[in-house]
């Protein structure tokens, strides 16, 4: 009797193939794929190395999946799966894990692969799961789930696609995800998960020209979890928020004064563990806005120190995170009259684009070519503007400008 391979069956569910489409892209029929799922047949020597390519695998885990050995044949960890795979994702699947748990854990997911190829590729998964999954159980929570955890959960995912959307280009629809992420913070009576809503919609603001909206909208942040336990982060998220507002009006004491506190309630955290949901805020972070404050501040050697610091602290799946430190720091060396070093960050950025599904990215790359077009005299100029020229994609402004808050 033939032995199923279950383990190839879900690694091949897990990378975001049916076994009709992993039939397409192996030239093959779908029968043939299942036979070789259900132990029936096996791929012939010649469809190995484009099975193990397709599945993502050394030749040697393939083969102890055809033969139902190693590791390879367990049931896989949601952070393995593919973007795809993840918003194939379903409540009901719950591998032990109650609703809101699976929820926390598929936003982790989302959250990860999100750093490392950006949200353009990611936002339809997560409005599906949002749709197919979350809410119709808002609807009819099921026994054993509390209504005001299922409703922070909500909130957390919806305020993910609100990122997703933004780094997408798409800010008319970003706004409208924060704006319910911070309703159903408030239905959840989640005062953390508001404020982070919070500093959400003030980073909008301010990426809109928007600075007396992201500072009132970051005061209500600070205002509803200056004292929530775990929400250490979370504060100093607020107060670089607001010093980045304060930089847009030109106002430099005001915004030194924020980056202080900021920094110093990073500081005095001990390493206290986040409330459920709240954004990650760290030095980096904190560097990163620090270095755009600085930036509008005119203050370039400050800038380039702290767009250094975000480079040399973001490395490993942080793609996105650093390919923006270079860009600032791109930006402060033009303006410092370095046009040559800029140029040659911004076709390392280039590079980058194409594993990194961002148009915010590519928005600024081709605001930064505007800015050297002048100067294309240059030997790295040119360079930087033939490699921005052949990208696929390079988007207008971003849209929204005109937008009401619901605080």
């Amino acid at each position: 009797m033939a032995t199923r391979r279950d383990g190839l069956a879900r690694r091949r569910a897990a990378m975001g193939f049916t076994q009709e489409t992993l039939a397409e892209r192996l030239g093959t029929e779908r029968s043939t794929v299942g036979r070789w799922e259900r132990g029936t047949g096996t791929p012939q020597p010649w469809n190995q190395p484009d099975l193990a390519k397709a599945l993502e695998l050394s030749p040697e885990a393939l083969a102890d999946l055809l033969n139902n050995v190693g590791p390879m044949t367990r049931a896989p960890a949601i952070n393995e799966l593919s973007p795809t795979a993840i918003g194939q994702l379903s409540l009901r699947d719950d591998h032990g894990l109650g609703v809101v748990e699976r929820i926390q854990v598929t936003a982790q997911a989302f959250q990860t692969a999100d750093r490392r190829v950006g949200g353009g590729v990611l936002y339809p998964s997560v409005v599906r799961y949002l749709n197919l999954e979350i809410g119709p159980r808002l609807l009819d929570p099921g026994d054993g789930v509390h209504g005001s955890a299922l409703f922070a959960a909500a909130a957390s995912m919806t305020e993910i696609a609100g990122w997703m959307s933004h780094d997408g280009g798409r800010d008319a629809l970003a706004h409208q995800h924060f704006d319910r992420a911070f309703r159903l913070a408030t239905a959840a009576h989640n005062q953390a998960l508001a404020g982070n809503a919070c500093a959400s919609m003030a980073h909008l603001a301010i990426e809109l020209d928007q600075a007396n909206n992201a500072l009132r909208i970051a005061t209500v942040g600070l205002d509803r979890t200056r004292e929530t336990p775990g929400a250490v982060q979370l504060l100093a998220r607020l107060h670089a928020m607001r010093a980045r507002a304060f930089a847009l009006r030109g106002e430099r004491t005001s915004c030194t004064q924020e980056l202080d506190t900021a920094e110093r309630i990073l500081t005095g955290a001990n390493n206290e563990p986040a409330a459920d949901w709240i954004a990650n805020f760290d030095d980096a972070s904190l560097a990163s806005e620090a270095a755009l404050c600085f930036l509008r501040l005119t203050e370039y050697r400050e800038a380039e120190r702290q767009a250094r610091e975000v480079i040399r602290l973001r490395s490993g799946d942080r793609v996105r995170s650093r390919a923006f430190g270079q860009l600032t720091l791109a930006n402060v060396l033009l303006e410092a009259g370095r046009p040559d070093e800029a140029a040659s960050l911004g076709q390392e950025v280039c590079q980058l684009t194409t594993s990194l599904s961002s148009a915010r990215v590519v928005q600024r790359l081709s605001e930064l070519g505007q800015s050297l077009a002048a100067v294309r005299r240059l030997p790295e100029v040119a360079a930087f503007l033939t490699a921005l020229a052949a990208m696929s994609h390079v988007p207008g402004k971003q849209e929204g400008r005109t937008v009401t808050w619901p605080v």
